[in-house]
C-alpha cells in the first residue's frame, strides 16, 4: 500500500471511530471508497500522452563525446594588414589542440546503430557513446553528410531499445512535440535524458547560415526547449515516434527563445539507408533549372494563376519538360516559388521520381522525371593541399551557380597553404595569372611553375584575387 493509499485508510478509521455518522456507518465505508477512486483518477490522469510517449524512447537516446583535434596556425604577423606583403615568405606555424563537443543521439536498431548530426561528431578522433543505463562504448562513424548534417554511427552491443519512425509529411501543425536529449552534456550528474515539450510550430522552413555558407531546407520547427547539448537527438511526437532530429536553434540570448529546428524524419530515414549501405549520401540531379515569375513572365505567358516556377533549362534529353513549362504541382505540393523546388530536391536521392504537373500554352501536361546521379571526380591539387573538380553544367544546376566555367573546390585541409591564403569549399577558380583554368589539371600544370601566382576566384557570385609565391 503506498503513502497515499494510507493516508486516505487513516481518515478513513478517524472518520469511522470519531462517529461522524454513527447512525449509517455504511455511509463512511462510501467516504473511503469515493476517496480512493478519487486518488485513483489522479494517478490516471498524470499518465498523460507525453509520459508514454517518453517512456518508449527516452531509454533509445544516448549521449555522445567527440574528441578531435584541431590544427591552429599561428602566424608571425598575427593579423596585421602592415604585414600582408611578406606573408608569402613566412607560412605560419602549426599547433594541435584538443577540442570536446557533446551531444546527443538516438539507437534506431537493436544492433547498435545510432544517427545524430554530423557537426557533433564532425572530425572525432575518438567517439563516446552513453547509454541510459550508464554503459559506454566506443563509436565508430559508419557515414556522414555534413549539407543534410547527419551522421550515423555503430557500437558494439546487440539487443538494445530502439526509436521507430514517424512519417514527418503527414504531420500537423500544432501537435504535440516532445524533443528529449541530453543538455549540457554530464554537467547534470545524471544520465537520463531531459524532456521538453511543445508543439510542431511549422513546417517546410529554410534557414540559412552567415553569409549564406550553409543552409538547411524543409525544417521542422517546434517552440520545445533545444539547449547546448541536444542536439542530434530524437524529436517525438504523442505516439512515441520520432518526427525529427534537433538540429539547432534561433536565438538572440544564446538561450531557448522557443524557435527550434529538426530535420524531418522521411529525410533521416533515407540518410541511414545511404549511410549504411554507401557510406556517404549520393547527390542526386532531376534534370532541369527553374526561375521564379515575375509579373512581366506571367503577361507574356498568359498565365493568370497564382504561384508555379518558369522552366528555363532542361538538360535531360528524354523528359517531356520543356523550356517554358509552367510548373504548378510537385509529388502533389503546390509549388509557388523555387524555394518549393528546392525544399522537394534537398535531400533527393538517385532513382527517386519526380511527378511533375506543368502548363504549357494554357494546356495542363505531366511529367515523371527519375533522378540520376550527380557524379564528379576530385582531384588533388597538392601545392595548395585542396580538392577540385571540374564544373559542369549539371554541378553548377545543382549548386545554384549561373555558370558552368572553372573548377570547383571541394574540400579545403585546415593545414595547408590553401587554407592559409583563404580559400573555401564551394570557391571556383576560373583563372590562374593569365590562364584560363576550364579543369584541375590546368590549375596543377600551372603550380609546378615558381613564381607570384595571382589567382581569380568566385564566391557566391562575388569575384577576388588572392596572390601568394610558389618555391
Amino acid at each position: 500500500m503506498n503513502v497515499n493509499k494510507f493516508n486516505l485508510l487513516l481518515l478513513g478509521i478517524f472518520t469511522l471511530f470519531t462517529g461522524c455518522n454513527r447512525k449509517h456507518p455504511s455511509k463512511n465505508i462510501s467516504l473511503i471508497d469515493t476517496l480512493y477512486a478519487k486518488e485513483h483518477d489522479l494517478s490516471s490522469s498524470r499518465r498523460t500522452a507525453i509520459v508514454e510517449a517518453t517512456e518508449k524512447v527516452s531509454k533509445a537516446v544516448v549521449s555522445i563525446t567527440s574528441q578531435s583535434t584541431q590544427i591552429v596556425a599561428e602566424s608571425p604577423f598575427f593579423n596585421d594588414p602592415f604585414f600582408d606583403f611578406w606573408r608569402g615568405f613566412f607560412p605560419p606555424s602549426y599547433r594541435k589542440e584538443q577540442i570536446k563537443s557533446l551531444g546527443s543521439g538516438v539507437i534506431v536498431s537493436p544492433d547498435g546503430y545510432i544517427i545524430t548530426n554530423q557537426h557533433v561528431v564532425n572530425g572525432g578522433d575518438k567517439i563516446t557513446v552513453t547509454l541510459e543505463d550508464g554503459r559506454t562504448f566506443k563509436a565508430k562513424i559508419v557515414g556522414q553528410d555534413e549539407r543534410l548534417d547527419l551522421a550515423l554511427l555503430k557500437i558494439d552491443a546487440q539487443d538494445l531499445p530502439f526509436a521507430r519512425f514517424f512519417n514527418s509529411d503527414s504531420l500537423y501543425i500544432g501537435e504535440w512535440a516532445i524533443a528529449i536529449g541530453n543538455p549540457f552534456g554530464f554537467l547534470l550528474e545524471d544520465l537520463s535524458p531531459t524532456v521538453t515539450q511543445g508543439v510542431v510550430s511549422a513546417l517546410h522552413r529554410t534557414i540559412r547560415g552567415k553569409n549564406s555558407e550553409h543552409e538547411y531546407r524543409d525544417m521542422i520547427q517546434t517552440d520545445a526547449s533545444i539547449n547546448p547539448g541536444n542536439s542530434g537527438g530524437p524529436l517525438v511526437n504523442a505516439l512515441g515516434l520520432v518526427i525529427g532530429i534537433n538540429t539547432f536553434i534561433i536565438s538572440k540570448s544564446g538561450g531557448n527563445e522557443g524557435i527550434g529546428f529538426a530535420i524531418p524524419s522521411n529525410t533521416v530515414v533515407k540518410v541511414i539507408k545511404e549511410l549504411k549501405e554507401y557510406h556517404k549520401v549520393r547527390r542526386a540531379f532531376w534534370g532541369f533549372s527553374a526561375q521564379n515569375l515575375t509579373p512581366s513572365l506571367k503577361k507574356a505567358l498568359s498565365y493568370k494563376k497564382v504561384g508555379g516556377i518558369l522552366v528555363n533549362n532542361v538538360f535531360f534529353n528524354d523528359t517531356k519538360l520543356k523550356e517554358g513549362d509552367v510548373i504548378t504541382h510537385i509529388n502533389g505540393r503546390r509549388i509557388f516559388n523555387t524555394g518549393d523546388l528546392e525544399d522537394i530536391t534537398y535531400a533527393l536521392l538517385p532513382k527517386e521520381v519526380l511527378k511533375i504537373r506543368y502548363i504549357r500554352a494554357g494546356h495542363i501536361g505531366t511529367a515523371t522525371i527519375r533522378a540520376r546521379e550527380l557524379r564528379y571526380n576530385e582531384v588533388n591539387i597538392e601545392k595548395l593541399r585542396i580538392k577540385c573538380t571540374r564544373l559542369t553544367q549539371e554541378l553548377a544546376a545543382f549548386l545554384k551557380i549561373p555558370y558552368s566555367n572553372g573548377i570547383l573546390i571541394t574540400e579545403v585541409d585546415p593545414s595547408g597553404y590553401g587554407m592559409q591564403f583563404g580559400l573555401q569549399k564551394n570557391d571556383i577558380i576560373f583563372q590562374i595569372n593569365n590562364k584560363k583554368i576550364q579543369n584541375p589539371d590546368d590549375l596543377n600544370r600551372e603550380l609546378k611553375k615558381p613564381g607570384r601566382k595571382i589567382l581569380f576566384v568566385d564566391r557566391g557570385g562575388e569575384k577576388f584575387t588572392l596572390s601568394f609565391v610558389v618555391y
